[in-house]
């Protein structure tokens, strides 16, 4: 492992398709970096955000800290999925595990 992640385009969790998406525009109108949207099953993503560039490290954090909103989605674990410190610290130590693996 050289300590490359690869965010999907799709995947599944509990039966359900969850849609990985990057949309610029959405992210800018709403003022953030990334967003679980548990009623779509989506998962967006930016490139830019305040019209800067999001490196590769920093959105692969981004779609873990999502990730970890829509697992805990799945699991109904609704109290920890809007516990924004809780998927923080999850998402952060996750990133770190995946990044280290050899």
């Amino acid at each position: 492992m050289n300590g490359s992640i690869i965010i999907p385009e799709s995947f599944t969790l509990n039966g359900k398709r969850i849609t990985v998406i990057i949309d610029d525009e959405y992210c800018s109108q709403n003022e953030m970096l990334g967003e679980a949207d548990f009623t779509e099953n989506i998962i967006t993503l930016c490139n830019k955000y305040a019209g800067k560039k999001i490196g590769k490290p920093e959105k692969e954090k981004i779609f873990y800290h999502e990730l970890t909103h829509m697992i805990l989605d799945s699991i109904k674990r609704h109290k920890l999925k809007y516990n924004e410190d809780f998927v923080e610290e999850f998402a952060q130590r996750w990133y770190e595990f995946e990044k280290s693996k050899i």
